[in-house]
């Protein structure tokens, strides 16, 4: 797995969006990815619904893709040093799909607290959202020095 960041990030959207079933892309965004060796996508985390206290993040993983571990905690730095040194968002929010088993356990993995599960969000799914704040990624063990 190789994180790109913001390349392809159009791109990545439309992948995304196709993923989480979705329609209409959102008004404004941001597009932080990774991808395998092939140049397929493996995990994309779109950014939406800025403010000074949270921006959301839908996280969609590749069902079928390995993550590096060391290559996702990268990836994940990334987003996370834009999310709260960039822009100096007080948390972020996870929304993920409640049939994407391996996104939750990714999210957990990286300290988000699951908050609440909104159900039948999608005509198929619940959508489980999931809290980070800035003190608990400067203070999380897997975070870079």
């Amino acid at each position: 797995m190789k994180f790109i960041g913001f390349e392809r990030e159009e791109e990545a959207e439309i992948w995304a969006r196709g993923h989480l079933k979705l329609d209409q892309p959102p008004n404004f965004f941001r597009a932080f990815s990774a991808v395998d060796n092939a140049d397929e996508f493996v995990c994309v985390v779109i950014m939406t619904n800025f403010s000074s206290r949270n921006i959301d993040m839908n996280i969609v993983v590749a069902q079928d893709k390995k993550m590096l571990p060391h290559k996702t905690v990268e990836m994940f730095n990334h987003v996370f040093d834009f999310v709260f040194n960039k822009l100096n968002a007080a948390r972020a929010t996870g929304l993920v799909r409640g049939k994407n088993q391996r996104c939750m356990r990714a999210c957990k993995h990286f300290g988000f607290k699951l908050e609440g599960i909104m159900r039948k969000a999608f005509a198929d799914d619940d959508l489980h959202v999931y809290g980070f704040l800035a003190e608990e990624y400067n203070s999380h063990s897997w975070r870079r020095g």
